[in-house]
């Protein structure tokens, strides 16, 4: 399974990105190969429609559908496994981002606490300045 590099505020996009761009690769590779091969079907089935010898002719078509149906199981199976890398990659994504949320909520909720932690503090403070302003003023009067 593919692991991305953490960076501030996720994954690294670039990364992400080129690894989008392997699989994708793979993929035109991979139909490519596969039109290659149903060209390649097409131009023996051409050929075994020529040959006159129908026994000839249904061992061939017989190989070429059997040869046809292995490429097309490989290339199904290809398909998965690359389809099944990325929900793996995209649920391992989703999850460390739900935890990196969850972190990132609980520092606000204690940057909250100490920001009402030090209003009281600057407000028992003033508070008792002003009792002392209050106190230095009875005194001169």
């Amino acid at each position: 399974m593919k692991r991305f590099s953490i960076v501030e505020k996720g994954y690294d996009i670039d990364e992400v990105n080129r690894f989008i761009d392997i699989v994708i690769a793979r993929l035109e590779k991979l139909n490519a190969e596969n039109a290659s091969y149903v060209d390649k079907i097409d131009k023996l089935n051409v050929r075994i429609k020529e040959n006159s010898d129908t026994t000839k002719l249904e061992k061939a078509l017989l190989i070429v559908q059997d040869a046809s149906d292995k490429i097309k199981e490989v290339a199904k199976e290809e398909a998965k496994i690359i389809i099944e890398e990325a929900k793996n990659n995209a649920n391992s994504i989703i999850h460390e981002a739900l935890v990196n949320a969850e972190k990132t909520e609980q520092e606000r909720i204690l940057l909250e606490k100490n920001i009402k932690m030090y209003k009281e503090r600057v407000k028992s403070l003033i508070d008792g300045q002003l009792s002392l302003l209050d106190d230095i003023s009875e005194i001169d009067m």
